[in-house]
């Protein structure tokens, strides 16, 4: 492997991005570095783990930061021939070197759903009826986004909701009146409201959610994951404000702020949704499991809420 470079991918709309189709059947106006992100995401989530195509792309990519690292690799272009009598070497084998995808990660910004109830279970993001109970109340709710191998978990969408502003299929591009940083803005001040508290979590406090952390087989146990992640903490670090929202752009009704007091603010909180399988992994890397957020299941693997605060 030669040396390893990470690209960041800041938010951008994915207007067209068909959620049916893999990554390399997509509209060429895709970025390519999502496109990257999506080629390991399906090799671990779909190849690996199961989850359907469908559900691997979501709202909220359009409005996450992403980063991917490659590597360069020499690839065999064509084997070696031998002749089959003397069993000498008639053509030597040819190889050329080739940069791809071999890991990503995303940071999604505030704000973001629920926190999943204990024992819950989420198919595409969306939250099931109790299977001891009729009861339907709740199908709506979206979990949060993780998933890993060497990594995180993940929640989705069957179909991009009509109301993404970022523009689906379901619903086509049209005029916008806003950028895509005020976009990215506008998602930051448009709250769910308050959250059930936790171990590491008051219901109120802004935190951004890493997610979607994979690693290509071939590649694991070469300090992918931890790389990635050291990027992202660092990009975080430098640049705290940058999913704040702007009070001079939105105003404080768009908010819902009745005072300053009330503008959300990032301090520093990370929240991850961990496989269960790789919860020493977000240990090392300094993430706590929150008790009080207990486990729940996307794509039918088991999770946990695990939370750090970053100095910045």
């Amino acid at each position: 492997m030669g040396t390893p470079f990470i690209t960041h991918l800041e938010p951008t709309r994915l207007d067209g991005y068909n959620p049916r189709l893999s990554h390399d059947r997509q509209p060429s106006h895709i970025p390519a570095a999502f496109r990257d992100a999506m080629c390991v995401r399906e090799m671990v989530f779909v190849g690996e783990q199961g989850c359907p195509l469908e559900h691997e792309y979501d709202a909220d990519d359009a409005r996450s930061c992403h980063w991917v690292m490659y590597a360069s690799v020499k690839m065999t272009t064509e084997p070696e021939e031998r002749d089959p009598e003397t069993d000498l070497v008639v053509r030597p084998r040819r190889s050329e070197t080739t940069t791809m995808p071999i890991g990503t990660l995303r940071i999604v910004p505030f704000p973001h759903p629920p926190h999943p109830p204990d024992g819950a279970r989420y198919v595409g993001g969306v939250l099931q009826p109790a299977e001891d109970s009729g009861n339907t109340t709740g199908n709506n709710s979206k979990a949060g986004n993780g998933r890993a191998h060497n990594g995180n978990a993940k929640t989705n969408e069957n179909n991009p909701p009509v109301n993404n502003i970022h523009g689906t299929e379901a619903e086509p591009q049209r005029h916008r009146a806003f950028s895509i940083v005020d976009e990215r803005r506008m998602s930051a001040a448009m709250p769910f409201g308050a959250d059930r508290q936790t171990d590491f979590h008051n219901g109120k406090e802004p935190y951004v959610k890493l997610g979607r952390m994979a690693v290509i087989p071939e590649f694991r146990g070469h300090q992918v994951a931890i790389q990635l992640w050291n990027a992202a903490k660092k990009w975080m670090q430098e640049n705290p404000t940058y999913f704040n929202p702007s009070v001079k752009e939105l105003g404080m009704d768009a908010m819902k702020a009745g005072n300053t007091d009330d503008i959300p603010k990032w301090n520093g909180l990370v929240c991850v949704h961990a496989q269960e399988s790789v919860i020493k992994v977000y240990e090392r890397w300094g993430f706590k499991v929150d008790k009080g957020m207990g486990k729940f299941y996307e794509e039918g693997i088991l999770h946990v809420g695990m939370f750090q605060r970053l100095e910045v």
